[in-house]
């Protein structure tokens, strides 16, 4: 009985703490925050994805608008430019007027100096990489050349020799801008290239943004469900287990075990709930075995599980101790008025059985006396007068009996 009402709380606290804690162990108002942590957390990573990628976006547009496309426009005013000054080139071998020499031969210097700064700008501000800055030193180069090639053509011109100006034109002059102008459009097209790689990569960083928020948001909102399920899962079930063990108890069924086992609220009012289950069951089993001992008049039983009978349980302990003591001294004063009883009834049984045989004597007695001669009779108010003395004397015994009964 004894081992029975003792409550293994700590023993299986001990073979818990053995076990690895796990997410079943955690606290509600960790998981909880867990919960709230991992919504956070998926925000955030969206948040921060959309502002990296967006930013990204906006480099290869900044990049687009402020390195590509200005470059490309740089190439295509260099073609442009180039093939005004060959075309005033032109005019000048052709031409016979002074005038009209010296007109063209001031635009042409003021479209070297474009070409010049067109050239300067593109080196300082967009070149992108060393490819590039090949490109535009290679095209510098074939147009130096030509220059060089010009700066011949133009005396020839100034001189009216038409026929040779127009040979150097058609000649080496045709086929050095040829290459000029062909390192001109390959930089317009190397440009023209980047600017729609950009493009692509802009375009492949918003798909990724977008991929990586619907994966993101897909993701989190798994595992925020899974967690919500988790926990509702986690916290209904064994409530719903705790509200009908304690309903039975309410209706008297003490046997009953909620095998719910955790280190969480729940599993800690389970505990505490099987202990409360535990104890009433010791302490009924302890009531049933002493008030059997009381109904065998057994008053010096001990409680076998007086531990289990603390806070507001001890006042049923003493209670039950104070009802065996006040049977116990009721007890004794039954058995004290048995024997005073059986004694008076012995003192009235020896003094009526006393009285009978004083009465048979004296009817005796009266016989004898009947069956005597007359000359007994004389004698007869003696006889008489002892009988009636035997008769006081058997009087005053029984008085003596009585009155020594009552006082015993």
């Amino acid at each position: 009985m004894r081992e029975n009402c003792r409550i293994t709380g700590k023993e299986g606290e001990d073979l818990r703490v053995m076990k690895v804690k796990s997410i079943r162990n955690i606290s509600i108002k960790t998981k909880l925050l867990f919960l709230g942590g991992v919504s956070i957390l998926g925000l955030v990573f969206i948040g921060a994805e959309s502002i990296i990628t967006a930013r990204q976006i906006n480099e290869a547009s900044t990049e687009i608008s402020q390195s590509w496309v200005p470059a490309i426009i740089i190439a295509e005013e260099l073609n442009t430019e180039t093939s005004d000054y060959r075309i005033k080139e032109f005019y000048h071998a052709i031409t016979h007027d002074q005038e009209t020499m010296d007109h063209l031969e001031k635009e042409m210097m003021a479209v070297r100096d474009e070409i010049d700064a067109a050239f300067t700008e593109y080196e300082q501000f967009y070149i992108t990489d060393e490819t590039d800055r090949t490109l535009m030193e290679n095209a510098r180069a074939y147009w130096d050349k030509y220059l060089e090639y010009s700066d011949r053509l133009l005396p020839v011109s100034r001189g009216n020799d038409n026929q040779e100006s127009l040979k150097m034109i058609i000649g080496e002059s045709r086929l050095l801008f040829d290459e000029a102008s062909s390192n001109f459009l390959k930089m317009a097209e190397f440009n023209r290239l980047g600017a729609e790689a950009a493009s692509v990569r802009g375009d492949q960083l918003y798909v990724r943004l977008a991929r990586v928020k619907i994966v993101s948001i897909c993701l989190i909102a798994l595992v925020i469900t899974l967690l919500v399920i988790y926990i509702i899962i986690a916290i209904d079930k064994p409530v719903k287990a705790i509200v009908e063990g304690t309903r039975r108890v309410s209706n008297g069924d003490l046997d009953v075990y909620l095998p719910y086992d955790s280190e969480d609220e729940i599993g800690i009012l389970t505990d505490s709930v099987n202990q409360l289950i535990e104890r009433l069951k010791n302490i009924i089993d302890d009531e049933k075995y002493l008030f059997r001992e009381i109904g065998s008049e057994n008053f010096e039983v001990k409680s076998t599980c007086e531990q289990a009978y603390r806070g507001d349980f001890a006042p049923i302990l003493y209670s039950i101790a104070s009802l065996m003591s006040r049977l116990d001294i009721a007890k004794q004063k039954k058995e004290e008025l048995k024997k005073r009883l059986e004694e008076q009834v012995a003192a009235e049984v020896l003094a009526e059985k006393k009285l009978k045989e004083e009465k048979t004597l004296a009817e005796e007695g009266k016989k004898l006396a009947e069956e005597k001669t007359p000359a007994e009779d004389k004698k007869t108010p003696d006889a008489d007068q002892a009988g009636e003395e035997t008769k006081k004397d058997g009087s005053r015994t029984m008085d003596a009996s009585d009155e020594e009964g009552r006082l015993s």
